[in-house]
């Protein structure tokens, strides 16, 4: 016996929870959506459109400007390289306190590792990146603090002490020494502002001389937690094939019986009592009870809980550990739970 009930509203929760998985690439990785790009900044754009229309590029190396533009617009709002706009005065983007703790700055040079959205999910995770380069003779580890800042991690103690300062430029030292420069975790980017010799090459690198990204991606699941309460007297039928009389009977299905795709060619069914007989448009089962179902004692044991939309289609299913028997005098509640 097939029953359904409408779920109370206050017994259904939904739950988000982040979830994480960390990922290692390298510049080696073809095809893992994970690529290193130069940005040079020029008052032009390296190519040039013709009176008929046609666009002419300067030379192969023509993305490195427009990249540089894209990154200035996106990010950095500067109207000339190396001139620090306000903390809080960035592009449309960043027009908002999200990132207060940030210190930017574009010059003229720079370079930029892009994250596919397929590679972090919703964003990469702030904390967990650990850049190794070696573009140059000495290998460099960059890590982020959190905040969206790059730095050299063995130099964490400057970086520290020039983020404590509020990136005050006037310390050199720990300006150009430890910051590397920023990571936009909802755009899964990497951009190297600082112009220093280990860090102007970061991420463009190739062969030995390449790099190796470990992060984070994150990605929101949500818990939907149902509770399905079996009250007094409900759902005390069964249509469990031990419950019935002598397996007999038989459903005839209503089609064609002829061709590749009759009914007899598709359906095995037979005799369910003697598990015999040939193919045919015919289901022999039963339609009857044995005499207990109908005993005042029999009790039915549920072993599985369906969840239906409002149209009425099954969208989950819940196993139970072991069978529970559903008595008449009591009322039970069972919480189905499933991650989507």
């Amino acid at each position: 016996m097939s029953i359904l009930k409408i779920i109370d509203p206050n017994d259904i929760s939904i739950t988000p929870f982040k979830s994480y998985k960390e990922f290692t690439v390298t510049n080696a990785d073809s095809g893992s959506g994970v690529y290193g790009v130069r940005g040079i900044w020029s008052n032009g754009y390296n190519y040039t459109k013709t009176d008929s229309g046609n666009i002419t590029f300067e030379s192969a190396s023509f993305h490195f400007l427009p990249t540089w533009h894209l990154i200035n617009r996106s990010f950095y709002g500067q109207t000339e390289p190396g001139v620090k706009r306000g903390l809080n005065d960035f592009s449309r983007i960043s027009l908002n306190p999200k990132y207060p703790k940030q210190h930017r700055i574009l010059h003229k040079s720079s370079s930029m590792i892009s994250v596919s959205q397929k590679m972090y999910g919703e964003r990469i995770k702030p904390k967990s990146i650990r850049l190794t380069d070696d573009s140059t003779s000495t290998t460099v580890t960059i890590v982020d603090d959190g905040n969206g800042n790059l730095y050299d991690n063995s130099l964490s103690s400057s970086f520290a002490e020039f983020a404590a300062g509020n990136f005050n430029d006037s310390d050199m030292i720990k300006s150009t020494g430890s910051f590397a420069g920023n990571v936009f975790y909802d755009e899964g980017l990497l951009i190297f502002t600082n112009t220093g010799s280990k860090f102007v090459d970061a991420g463009t690198g190739k062969g030995t001389d390449g790099f190796s990204l470990k992060y984070k991606s994150q990605v929101t699941i949500y818990e939907h937690s149902y509770t399905c309460i079996v009250g007094e007297g409900e759902f005390n039928g069964t249509s469990n094939i031990s419950a019935t009389f002598e397996r007999s009977g038989s459903n005839t299905f209503i089609g064609t019986n002829t061709g590749s795709y009759a009914w007899k060619n598709l359906l095995p069914a037979g005799d369910a009592l003697y598990k015999s007989g040939s193919f045919n448009n015919i289901i022999r089962q039963a339609q009857n009870y044995e005499g207990f179902v109908s005993h005042s004692e029999f009790s039915p044991y549920i072993t599985k809980v369906g969840l239906y939309s409002d149209n009425n289609e099954l969208i989950a299913v819940g196993q139970l550990a072991r069978p529970i028997k559903n008595d008449d005098e009591l009322s039970i509640s069972i919480n189905v739970r499933f991650d989507a």
